[in-house]
């Protein structure tokens, strides 16, 4: 049995970043004024607060996985996560350039593991109408499954890795087959699966690991 290949350094380390998942802000302070417990009415065993939206302030949000962690700087997350989805049109060219770096620094990383990369401007068009707006979209007359809705199973990080550089429009090869946005789950570099099998009921997810 021939041994697994290596990932390349670069491509190990976008796609370890990328596994963080999440909107990946730095953090901020919430409002000051605010919780579950202060100035609000109650129902039960629960108190809930009356604060208005204004008393609060965004410090992460996630609609798509990896935008804010990958296909944004690091000093551009914080402004992200803290505006409406509304407005991700504004961060598009700072998406683009991004993209531009990851694919300076990584072509030649996928080219070497059998990926063809896409085009820039390829790319673009292939992602951008996927996470502008970040929101999980959802077409009820479409199959489901990442990227329309997001199923417990789905590799979501991968798959938008693909998007962003395979080329699955022309489509390029990736593995002696025509790349799509599962081109990153053939690679080596993660389980493909969760290591429990779900629930077929409520609520679905598979039974906590015991305590060491």
């Amino acid at each position: 049995m021939s041994a697994r290949p290596k990932l390349a350094p670069g491509l190990l380390a976008i796609l370890c970043l990328a596994a963080c998942g999440g909107g990946g802000g730095d953090g901020g302070s919430a409002g000051s004024s605010g919780g579950a417990s202060s100035g609000g009415g109650s129902s039960g065993d629960f108190s809930f607060s009356t604060q208005p939206r204004s008393a609060y302030a965004r410090v992460d949000r996630m609609g798509q996985p990896v935008v804010a962690t990958v296909l944004l700087h690091t000093e551009d997350k914080d402004h992200f996560n803290g505006t409406d989805p509304s407005e991700d049109g504004d961060f598009s060219s700072l998406m683009l350039e991004r993209l531009e770096e990851l694919h300076t620094g990584l072509d030649d990383a996928l080219i070497a593991k059998g990926i063809t990369p896409c085009a820039l401007d390829v790319c673009a068009r292939q992602v951008v109408n996927k996470i502008i707006p970040d929101t999980l979209q959802l077409d009820l007359s479409q199959p489901d499954g990442f990227p329309n809705g997001r199923r417990f199973e789905d590799i979501t990080v991968d798959r938008i890795l693909s998007m962003a550089l395979a080329d699955t429009t022309t489509p390029g090869d990736c593995y002696g087959h025509p790349c799509d946005v599962h081109a990153f789950e053939n690679l080596p570099n993660n389980p493909t699966r969760n290591e429990s099998p779900f629930l077929a009921q409520f609520p679905y997810l598979a039974a906590p690991h015991p305590p060491p």
